[in-house]
């Protein structure tokens, strides 16, 4: 694939969840007893939340994740639908200031030692820890993935196991590593630009689910029909 389609499918990597699912999907998803969830901006359903993970506030997350055992979704992170995270993945994780005096959070924050002696006085430096994290839709994170506050994954991505993505990943890209890096892309250049362009994770469920999933070419010209009768419509 040239560099220059790399560089123009980077453009791709935002997710908008524009079509909210009906709340009558709540009762089919799984969420268990373990999980915490602290106050999500939004969750569609259904979605499959194991034991053990961790949902922060602020997040966005589309309908069809699978969050495995002991995976955190740190605030401000968007993810979109259809997305696999494996065991003890991190997403969104806090940055740290090496540019100042300290990599420590007593500079800016007073959260973590509010009784000792003036630690909650004035601080007189900002830090945002956790700037928004975009994860697409269609991405496969591998287990102990770590996805530092601030990257976007792009549509389709996979992240192999253990890697530290640092930076965005392209749609469609295999990257793995430390830091993580492009191995190749799960497409050819053709197929990836028609998925992006027919968007088949925005469509209802029922328009997608007798697609020839072995065959990606052939599931691209179904959708480009369907989005086309859509259109006329």
């Amino acid at each position: 694939m040239s560099v220059r389609h790399e560089n123009s499918l980077k453009r791709d990597v935002s997710v908008y969840i524009s079509m909210p699912l009906p709340e009558d999907n709540v009762p089919y998803s799984s969420i268990a007893k373990g999980a915490v969830i602290k106050s999500p901006e939004l969750i569609e359903h259904p979605v499959s939340i194991a034991p053990s993970s961790e949902i922060h506030g602020g997040c966005k997350i589309g309908s069809f994740l699978f969050l495995n055992f002991r995976s955190v979704i740190y605030p401000n992170v968007t993810i979109g639908r259809f997305c696999s995270i494996a065991r003890n993945c991190e997403v969104g994780v806090a940055r740290h200031p090496t540019q100042y005096l300290s990599t420590h959070s007593f500079q800016y924050n007073s959260v973590l030692f509010p009784d000792f002696p003036g630690y909650s006085e004035k601080k007189y430096c900002t830090w945002r820890a956790h700037p928004e994290t975009t994860i697409g839709s269609d991405v496969w994170l591998g287990a102990q993935v770590i996805v530092v506050a601030g990257a976007k994954i792009g549509h389709g991505a996979v992240v192999a196991a253990n890697a530290v993505v640092t930076k965005d990943v392209p749609p469609y890209a295999v990257v793995g590593g430390t830091p993580a890096k492009l191995i190749r892309y799960r497409f050819s250049e053709d197929v990836i630009e028609g998925l992006l362009e027919t968007k088949w994770w925005d469509l209802p469920y029922s328009e997608i689910k007798s697609l020839p999933f072995d065959d990606p070419t052939a599931c691209v010209e179904i959708l480009r029909g369907i989005r086309s009768k859509t259109a006329a419509q």
